[in-house]
């Protein structure tokens, strides 16, 4: 279950931030709402709340750059860090606009899937093609899909507070987060999301916008929801890309 906190006061670890609130967020504007879960750290922002003095808050004070934090010595660090050890991802949501109102179905999603690949390659026959795969996330509406930026230590917390910023300040729209556990190439990841891979115009409109208005010019990836429900990853006994597009 989802709690929501106060901004004032955040409980954890024998550590609160109690009478904090206008040192990180703007004291002229409401502060957004930070939820904490299983794992995540959310903060949730709106018309009233997505103004540069509270973005640029939440990115200074949760970062994903763990290398500094509670049980390490703060005092080398300029910025205390609020994240705790046990957090996996940073979050942001700034809304939706779409019209989207079917209830994904992921355990029919989950066998279905099975039962496909039970055939697979098996005399000849691929029953695991990319139209097939598209065809169940729209049966199974699980349509959502991101974009994935990884990026390595030195570089994650800056483009990470661009990406928050062109989300709430300039698309006023979206979901993002950040992992806080590097992967086994020493790299963390960045997922931009859209809700519905096959709003190709959403889809191209978010890329264009990570390559001009954050400067991710190299190529990333897309990768829909329905592969990782489906267990669809790198290196895969059944040979599928795991990503939708590379752009």
């Amino acid at each position: 279950m989802m709690q929501i906190i106060s901004p004032q006061e955040k409980k954890g670890q024998g550590w609160k931030i109690t009478g904090m609130s206008n040192r990180i967020f703007s004291p002229s504007s409401p502060a957004p709402h930070i939820t904490t879960t299983d794992g995540w750290i959310t903060a949730h922002f709106n018309e009233s709340t997505a103004t540069l003095p509270n973005v640029e808050g939440f990115t200074r004070y949760w970062r994903p750059n763990f290398s500094l934090n509670h049980g390490q010595n703060q005092s080398q660090s300029s910025t205390v860090n609020f994240v705790l050890p046990t957090t996996q991802w940073i979050a942001i949501n700034r809304g939706s606009s779409s019209s989207l109102s079917s209830t994904p179905r992921i355990p029919e999603l989950k066998a279905a899937f099975d039962a496909l690949a039970s055939g697979h390659r098996i005399n000849g026959h691929l029953t695991l093609t990319v139209s097939t795969l598209d065809e169940l996330a729209y049966q199974y509406h699980v349509l959502s899909g991101k974009w994935m930026i990884f990026a390595n230590r030195d570089t994650i917390d800056a483009l990470w507070r661009d990406v928050v910023q062109m989300v709430c300040m300039y698309r006023k729209r979206g979901i993002a987060k950040v992992s806080v556990k590097e992967d086994d190439r020493n790299n963390r990841v960045i997922c931009v999301y859209v809700e519905n891979f096959a709003d190709f115009e959403e889809v191209r409109g978010l890329r264009e916008d990570l390559r001009t208005v954050v400067g991710v010019k190299k190529k990333i990836p897309f990768k829909m929801d329905a592969y990782t429900h489906m267990g669809i990853y790198r290196d895969n006994q059944w040979g599928i890309p795991p990503t939708r597009w590379l752009e």
